[in-house]
């Protein structure tokens, strides 16, 4: 199977193969042999090579979130064509890549901030994600409180850029 996958304004093409009980992943001229076990529904525990990699993998309206070694990857299916279409930068997005409880709002309505100020904590599963500002800005409202429950794709924080 033949995949695109567009990951922060790149896209990766990626092959897989199942043979016996492995998968192998192909990219960049470099096969991976892949076992991938559901542990839960939506957790995965990977092996590629020596390395075990825990996993939680959400669903959204168009992409999906990897939950992986403390990182969050927001990616979504492409299909190829000749020219790329003119995408708003995600690193500019403010939305919950996760369903999950708000832990800590750091912001308040007229805060300044910094590029990559942590704005808003959120938990899901007992991984955290930090929602951070994508520049420098001013607060125009915040959207939840602590211990309020955030749905994916629901927008966090309204950010005026400076």
């Amino acid at each position: 199977m033949f995949i695109n996958y567009e990951h922060e304004n790149h896209v990766y093409n990626v092959t897989t193969t199942r043979r016996d009980n492995y998968y192998f992943i192909t990219y960049d001229n470099t096969e991976y042999k892949v076992e991938a076990e559901e542990i839960k529904p939506g957790q995965l525990k990977i092996k590629i090579g020596d390395r075990i990699v825990k996993a939680i993998i959400t669903e959204g309206k168009t992409e999906k979130y990897v939950f992986a070694n403390g990182n969050v990857y927001k990616v979504k299916q492409v299909e190829l064509t000749g020219r790329k279409k003119p995408k708003k930068k995600e690193q500019e997005d403010l939305s919950s890549p996760i369903s999950g409880k708000v832990v800590n709002v750091k912001v308040k309505k007229g805060s300044i901030v910094k590029k990559d100020d942590v704005l808003m904590v959120i938990e899901a599963m007992k991984m955290e994600y930090l929602i951070r500002a994508p520049y420098n800005g001013t607060v125009k409202k915040v959207n939840f409180k602590e211990n309020d429950q955030i749905e994916i794709g629901e927008n966090t924080v309204e950010l005026e850029k400076k």
